[in-house]
Order: C-alpha cells, then structure tokens, then sequence
C-alpha cells in the first residue's frame, strides 16, 4: 500500500472508529448491500474489489504488528474474497475458516502450539 493510501485509510479508520461503526452488524449490513447490488447489476467485481481494498487497507493500518504482515495479508484478502460476493455467486457468508487459523496468520500464535 503506497504513502498515501495509507494515510487516506488511517483517517478513515479514525473516523469510523470516533462515531463507532465498526460493528459487526454494520459489516454484515454492507455484505447485504453488496450481494444485492451485485444481483441486480449495479455492482461489477471490480467495483466490489475496491471495496475489498478499502476494508483492507483499514484493516493493515490499524493492526499494531508489523511482523507477518504479508502472510497477514493474503490471509486476510482470502477471508474477504470468500464472503463479499461475485458477479457469477452474489451469494455472501461462505466458510472462511476458524478464528485460531486468523491468530496463526496474525501472529498471535505459532502454527505449532494452535488448538486445531
């Protein structure tokens, strides 16, 4: 992520952080929209991948740790591509695996010592 798209997603985060939208429901909210806005036409990938972006770059920006960061990332991106829908599957809520394969790709804990 280039200097200023970092930034642009720092402030962001800030902001949605300070009015508090960073529920759960609003996230599933915006899966909603997209799956219906993708079947009816409105939305094409490429527009529902700008969106994947933006919750990324929010995402990197507020994590703390910086070591892992690549493999974080394409974990991360994979978790996205799974629930946001597609022009040829507007469906949303696919498996995107267990909270512990998150912990190992963020860090928190070695693939070696995580509880399967």
């Amino acid at each position: 992520m280039d200097r200023n798209s970092k930034e642009q997603a720092l402030r962001l985060h800030e902001c949605l952080d300070y009015i508090g939208l960073r529920a759960q429901a609003t996230s599933v909210g915006l899966l909603q929209l997209c799956a219906e806005l993708v079947a009816v036409g409105v939305l094409d990938d490429d527009a529902v991948d700008r969106i994947k972006d933006a919750i990324q770059h929010d995402i990197t920006v507020s994590r703390p740790r910086k070591h892992g960061q690549m493999e974080f990332e394409t974990v991360l991106r994979k978790r996205l591509d799974a629930v946001f829908p597609r022009v040829a599957d507007p469906t949303i809520g696919i498996r995107v695996g267990t909270a512990c394969d998150m912990k190992v790709a963020m860090g928190d804990v070695s693939p070696v010592t995580a509880p399967n």
